[in-house]
């Protein structure tokens, strides 16, 4: 049954975006066009042998100028293991953030450079999961992208429905985007 409100349908209205009707087995999107980049909303399933699992994700084609590659997740009991048994972790200062999430870079300056903006801390704190990273996956999940090409992706596990949390993540988006281009990492 259709009745049902299609959420990309009506955040592409709340936030004059595009809307994209899926087909096969892609989802309906929302296309942003914040500047030169378009911020893609969607639902992606991801198959593991038998077993399949819906997320919501969010991606933004990037060219780099540099190599500048970062992962921050939320806490979590895999996080911590994986912690334990040595995975890297950038402290950024800030000592209920570095507690809350994990951070992963190969440039500690630029990552602690990034994360000195308090508005960005804020809107990841304010997510309840967190999966944001300069990926080198097409869609994060799909075939390696071509070099030098990288995309700005966070996930989720489920659909969000929210359209608060969805507003929230893409004023993040906006706010990683303009820093990312004011230190000259993306052109």
């Amino acid at each position: 049954m259709k009745n049902q409100i299609n959420i990309w349908q009506e955040f592409s209205k709340e936030t004059g975006g595009t809307f994209k009707e899926g087909y096969s087995w892609r989802s309906d999107s929302t296309e942003i066009e914040y500047r030169k980049w378009k911020i893609t909303f969607d639902n992606f399933t991801v198959w593991s042998g038998k077993y399949s699992s819906q997320t919501t994700r969010i991606i933004v084609p990037l060219t780099l100028s540099n190599n500048f590659r970062f992962e921050i997740y939320r806490e979590g009991f895999i996080r911590k293991i994986e912690k334990i048994f040595g995975a890297q972790d950038v402290e950024i200062g800030y000592p209920e953030f570095d507690k809350a999430f994990t951070i992963k870079s190969n440039n500690k300056f630029k990552i602690k450079t990034l994360l000195q903006n308090k508005e960005i801390r804020t809107l990841l704190e304010s997510q309840e999961e967190v999966n944001l990273m300069i990926s080198d996956q097409k869609g994060i999940w799909e075939e390696k992208l071509p070099e030098s090409e990288y995309e700005l992706s966070y996930f989720i596990d489920g659909e969000i429905h929210d359209f608060e949390a969805l507003k929230s993540l893409l004023q993040l988006f906006k706010l990683i985007l303009d820093d990312l281009h004011q230190m000259n990492l993306i052109s």
